[in-house]
């Protein structure tokens, strides 16, 4: 069994956060969990990035300057699906939602979206918070990215069986890491790593990856260095829906 994982990044205007997220918590997004093959539901608030390196060490994290990509960050809702057909099946119950909400919908700025499958998912010291399938984590980080040539997938692959994964599997306060290509959207990676927090002050889950070192011994290049994000990416937050019990 696995996960179809829909994202989708957004922001809201200021002056119009308090009633639109009144909306999508108290309508929308459960009406949206009800229907026939949604596994779960989740509405993130994502930490802006600070003004420090991304990771201590490493080459400069590069972003499309595509202007085509829509921008937005401040906001992802993950929606988690038994099949593709919940999100692209002939008149599907998620698609008759959306279009009977568009008008409130179009009061997401800088909107974008991507349906992942999963490549792999690994299991962390954590997994019994949210076992999986049975909802979304209290926080998450969400990168979605291309390789700079297509050869490159071959080396990013490889690096995520010989370090990335390995470390995955002992993160402190890590629940799970999935590893995902795209169905539909600008990018074709898609990684959602799960934790049971997000400490005040941090904007980024990478530190916990470092701590994690054992020993692998990478011969290859950073990943950083052959890997293009989409704006802003990765985003990490805490779930705003379904309210957390902290």
């Amino acid at each position: 069994m696995s996960e179809v994982i829909k994202a989708e990044w957004f922001d809201i205007a200021k002056n119009k956060k308090e009633k639109v997220w009144s909306w999508l918590h108290n309508e929308y997004l459960p009406q949206m969990q009800s229907l026939q093959g949604v596994s779960w539901v989740g509405h993130y608030e994502i930490e802006k990035h600070q003004n420090r390196p991304y990771i201590e060490g490493g080459p400069m994290k590069k972003e499309t300057t595509d202007p085509s990509v829509p921008t937005g960050w401040q906001n992802v809702v993950l929606t988690a699906a038994i099949s593709p057909e919940v999100f692209f099946g002939l008149n599907n119950t998620l698609e008759t939602l959306i279009k009977a909400n568009v008008d409130r919908l179009e009061l997401r700025d800088n909107y974008r979206e991507a349906v992942f499958i999963e490549e792999q998912v690994v299991n962390s010291p954590e997994m019994r918070v949210t076992p999986y399938g049975m909802g979304p984590p209290p926080a998450m980080q969400l990168g979605n990215y291309n390789t700079d040539k297509p050869e490159d997938d071959i080396e990013l692959a490889k690096w995520y069986r010989e370090e990335r994964f390995p470390r995955v599997s002992v993160s402190r306060g890590m629940i799970r890491g999935r590893k995902m290509v795209s169905i539909s959207g600008w990018s074709k990676h898609g990684v959602l790593w799960e934790f049971t927090d997000l400490p005040e002050g941090e904007f980024t889950f990478e530190p916990r990856f470092i701590e994690a070192d054992r020993n692998e011994n990478w011969r290859g290049r950073h990943v950083l260095e052959y890997v293009t994000h989409a704006p802003g990416s990765p985003h990490a937050g805490r779930r705003v829906w379904p309210k957390t019990n902290n």
